[in-house]
């Protein structure tokens, strides 16, 4: 699986919220703001997890569209999603470059100005299957700055 494909998949984890249906009319347990997103990426079943921390702003506008932060990801279809306030599960088939695939189940908890889950990804090759895990949390850390909320 390529860096940047994979790279799709761990920010996909919390800042696009797997693109959020325009017609959600739920609030989202989730306040606007500068956001700090960590992903601990574990591939098998031991090794010591890569980590990837990046920053985010999330406006009021994005929450209220249901949409904020969306990446389309061509190469994925959704299988299945339910949205509450303050959880999202979803399962999701990406087909990547070369006869691999992405089997993605994921479950994030909204608490207001934090964020949690995990996101388990089967990686399927032509030399065979590999199984990852994302350990994934986000806190608020501030306002957002001007010149990012537009």
């Amino acid at each position: 699986m390529s860096r940047t494909l994979a790279s799709s998949f761990f920010m996909m984890a919390l800042i696009t919220l797997a693109g959020l249906p325009n017609a959600f009319a739920q609030r989202l347990n989730l306040e606007p703001g500068l956001w700090e997103y960590t992903n601990e990426l574990r591939m098998g079943e031991s090794g010591e997890p890569r980590v990837q921390v990046f920053e985010g702003c999330v406006t009021q506008a994005q929450l209220d569209d249901g949409d904020f932060m969306l990446q389309d990801i061509e190469a994925c279809d959704m299988i299945e999603q339910r949205i509450s306030e303050n959880q999202m599960n979803y399962v999701m088939n990406c087909q990547g470059p070369e006869g691999t695939s992405i089997a993605i189940v994921a479950e994030i908890k909204f608490n207001g100005d934090t964020a949690e889950g995990t996101i388990q990804n089967r990686v399927s090759t032509p030399m065979g299957d590999l199984a990852m895990s994302v350990n994934v949390s986000a806190r608020r850390i501030g306002e957002c700055d001007e010149t990012e909320e537009g």
